[in-house]
């Protein structure tokens, strides 16, 4: 994918979100995410941040001091508690054509997040959306090019160097080593530090690989 087809990705993701949290219950909004500590609510207010201004991103940095992953995570929590359900959907909303990425990151970091963060609230929630192979792949793509070092860093770091990942669905594959297979949903989740569905990966390496992750 160039440029413009991600950020067309984005904008399907993104609209997705919107339509997924219009009309959930409150009981749904704060339902736990895969995300540890953060409940969908603080997920989709999130997903909001690319709207923060400097000077507002500026004091939400100072208000919670420390790494990326600190500031990310009570940022967030900041934000949930700022904005009702109502305005958190106008500001997702609002992201829907909103093609300047964070600063720092690109459109394939917008999409990782529209990405992982929609499983993120489905998966709990018990719904789905279907997200098209190739564009997890895209998402998957970026993920790995990080070699586990600079924006790998928010991800949970699970043990995945000695083993090929192989989709089941879709022609992708990555690594050197007993192979695991799964659908490119699968894989994604594992490449970002997931474990919602490792049960479902076969394989050669699959039960190693999940002996290495519960140890």
């Amino acid at each position: 994918m160039d440029d413009t087809e991600v950020w067309s990705a984005v904008d399907r993701r993104r609209r997705a979100i919107v339509d997924l949290l219009t009309g959930l219950s409150p009981g749904d909004w704060n339902t736990p995410s895969l995300c540890e500590g953060w409940r969908v609510r603080d997920v989709a207010a999130h997903l909001t941040m690319p709207l923060l201004t400097v000077p507002q991103m500026a004091l939400l940095a100072l208000r919670h001091p420390g790494s990326t992953n600190h500031l990310i995570r009570h940022g967030s929590i900041d934000l949930a508690r700022r904005y009702d359900s109502d305005q958190i959907l106008r500001r997702l909303s609002l992201l829907i054509g909103h093609h300047r990425p964070f600063p720092g990151l690109t459109c394939r970091e917008a999409l990782i997040d529209a990405v992982g963060h929609t499983y993120d609230m489905t998966i709990p929630l018990g719904r789905e959306i279907h997200i098209p192979a190739d564009e997890v792949a895209e998402a998957a793509d970026r993920v790995v090019s990080y070699r586990a070092r600079g924006n790998a860093k928010v991800f949970r770091r699970l043990p995945l160097t000695t083993v090929r990942l192989t989709a089941a669905d879709h022609t992708w594959s990555t690594g050197a080593g007993p192979e695991v297979t799964g659908t490119m949903t699968d894989l994604f989740l594992l490449l970002t530090g997931r474990t919602a569905r490792i049960a479902q990966l076969q394989g050669p390496g699959a039960e190693g690989l999940r002996r290495l992750v519960t140890a």
